[in-house]
């Protein structure tokens, strides 16, 4: 959550929980439960109003990424991996292909997505109504439920393919299931609408350390590069749209001192506790650990110990897959990205690499570095955190780029400077010159899975489904890594998608 003085702070908890009672929704997004005589059409007033009700936006988003519990989805990538034992078995079975409508795990994603939708969709119909607040009040709400709306559905219809598209608040258990194609048409809407009504950067508050807290015009643009770079891919496989998604990230790019967006000089800074404000972040989900009381959405569970090793007292939600890992090019980067040196129960005299670990995988130093956590014996003081979530970073857009100005047109040495900008902050030469369109496509994609590695939202698992590569990656699997129990196909798209939650399906035989 936004780092805010004491008494907004205050004001604004208050507010969310107002608005959560009107807007939001509970274990099931189709169940209904009024809990107080705050509607709609007499909350919509004033400028405070409507940044109540963008805040509480704000918040639903926070929950979906401060957790491990959506990302299970994701585990079907060949980066990561954990073991099938305990209350991991439910990040397993996606990681080894047997999720079920069950599993409890992914319904975190499922639930905090739709709550956002939901509340999106309600300042959506009455922003117009707070008469008492200016134009550009009234434009930036919008502006903002748009952009959530929009990243909502694209985390959505990327893990589960058909869903339901909703734009009111109506209580129906009849929706049927919208196409890809449907959804990524409102995408599309959304953030086109998202860009010229967001502003180029916030005051007050919403800067911290001199990065924009909410969504800019910038972030609209970026997410809006990231979806037609998929649109151009599995399932829609629209290849006009690489064309677009050069345009758009090259505005972002051409234009990154209005938004102050440039990569970090050094990858590992962005892992540190001291980087969680940073110019990289184009959005990101800011949390705040010291915020008095309890408020889920204010804290991180990524860090410190989620992906922590069992040998240091952590959860072990998931690590890395080794052959990945051995694929991984030496450097800066790698060393940054996944953990070298372990202290079996946290003695630095009984330091040992990741192969005499009890898992014998290499893990994730990714959100280790908090302030609960000590690196002299890398005992974790707490099992929440402040580290931000970088939902979309600077280099994403750079990939972005490289990878639909060379399928649109040819690998141009503007498509080149952007990847080698990336490659040159990891440590690693320039790209060679001279590739193929499609070799440098895959130059692109094997760039992206080094760079977002792990549980970052620029998932590995999404670059493969687009690429229809999911059964080629998991094709190379060391001999030692947990059994397939199903083998994922690439021509009939087995296994790209999550099974929708049983408990939707029993409100909804719809579904």
């Amino acid at each position: 959550m936004i780092t805010l003085k004491a008494n907004k702070m205050k004001l604004y908890i208050t507010a969310l929980l107002l608005l959560m009672l009107v807007t939001s929704c509970s274990k099931d997004f189709l169940k209904e439960d009024p809990k107080s005589s705050l509607t709609p059409d007499n909350f919509y007033k004033t400028a405070d109003d409507l940044n109540m009700a963008a805040i509480a936006l704000y918040t639903q988003v926070n929950g979906a990424f401060n957790q491990s519990g959506g990302f299970s989805t994701l585990w079907g990538g060949d980066d990561m991996t954990v073991a099938r034992a305990g209350n991991k078995i439910s990040y397993s079975d996606f990681d080894t292909y047997q999720a079920t409508s069950s599993n409890d795990r992914m319904t975190n994603w499922w639930s905090y997505f739709y709550a956002t939708i939901k509340s999106s969709n309600s300042l959506l119909s009455n922003y117009q109504n707070a008469t008492a607040a200016s134009e550009d009040d009234r434009n930036h709400a919008a502006g903002q439920a748009y952009f959530f709306r929009a990243l909502s559905y694209f985390f959505l219809t990327r893990t589960w393919g058909k869903v339901p598209l909703i734009t009111d608040n109506k209580v129906d258990y009849s929706r049927t299931k919208a196409e890809p194609s449907e959804i990524y048409t409102l995408i599309v809407a959304d953030l086109q609408k998202a860009e010229t009504m967001l502003p180029d950067a916030w005051d007050g508050t919403k800067r911290q350390n001199g990065v924009d807290i909410p969504p800019t015009r910038g972030s609209a643009k970026a997410l809006l590069a990231n979806v037609y770079l998929t649109m151009a891919g599995w399932p829609l496989k629209q290849t006009d749209k690489y064309a677009l998604a050069a345009a758009k990230a090259k505005e972002v790019i051409d234009n990154k001192a209005a938004w102050g967006y440039e990569l970090t000089t050094n990858f590992a800074d962005l892992w540190k506790k001291t980087g969680k404000f940073n110019h990289e972040t184009v959005f990101g989900c800011y949390y705040n650990v010291n915020v008095s009381g309890w408020a889920w959405e204010n804290y991180n569970m990524l860090t410190p110990n989620a992906y922590a090793p069992d040998d240091e007292g952590g959860w072990g939600d998931g690590y890395g897959e080794i052959n990945f890992y051995k694929k991984f090019p030496p450097g800066p980067r790698k060393e940054a990205t996944y953990q070298s040196v372990y202290y079996i129960n946290n003695d630095p005299g009984n330091a040992v690499d990741w192969t005499k670990t009890q898992h014998k995988h290499p893990y994730f130093f990714k959100f280790r570095d908090d302030d609960a956590f000590n690196p002299v014996n890398h005992v974790n003081n707490n099992w929440i955190g402040s580290h931000t979530v970088f939902v979309i970073r600077y280099a994403e857009v750079l990939l972005t780029y490289a990878e639909a100005q060379a399928m649109s047109a040819s690998p141009d040495a503007t498509a080149y400077t952007a990847i080698n900008q990336v490659r040159n902050r990891s440590g690693i030469a320039d790209l060679v010159g001279g590739l193929s369109q499609t070799a440098f496509r895959d130059s692109v994609i094997a760039e992206r899975g080094w760079e977002f590695a792990g549980v970052e939202p620029a998932a590995r698992w999404y670059d493969l489904i687009r690429t229809e590569t999911v059964g080629k990656a998991n094709s190379d699997r060391d001999a030692s890594e947990e059994t397939l129990k199903s083998i994922p196909d690439d021509a009939s798209h087995t296994f790209y998608w999550a099974p929708i939650p049983i408990g939707d399906q029993q409100l909804n035989p719809n579904l």
